[in-house]
């Protein structure tokens, strides 16, 4: 009679399936800009800036894509946040 192992430590052990910091970056800004166009506070406003800045600061955003978001952010400002 055959033993069979369990799904999960039948699966093989790869150290190569970790995520790339510039996802992990993008992932976290993203989830915290749908926070800031849900909520509108500024203090969620400069939280995103410093991220993107620190984010871009690192390398794991590009220029471009820091411009894009720095961009977005200045069209919500001027779509008005609340004050939190």
């Amino acid at each position: 009679m055959a033993i069979h192992a369990s799904s999960a430590s039948a699966r093989p052990q790869n150290s190569h399936t970790e995520i790339p910091a510039s996802q992990k970056a993008i992932a976290l800004i993203g989830s915290r800009l749908i926070e800031l166009r849900v909520n509108r506070r500024l203090d969620q406003f400069a939280e995103l800036v410093g991220m993107a800045r620190m984010a871009h600061t690192l390398g794991v955003i590009s220029a471009a894509d820091y411009t894009d978001l720095l961009s977005d952010l200045n069209d919500l400002i001027s779509e008005g946040v609340a004050r939190g």
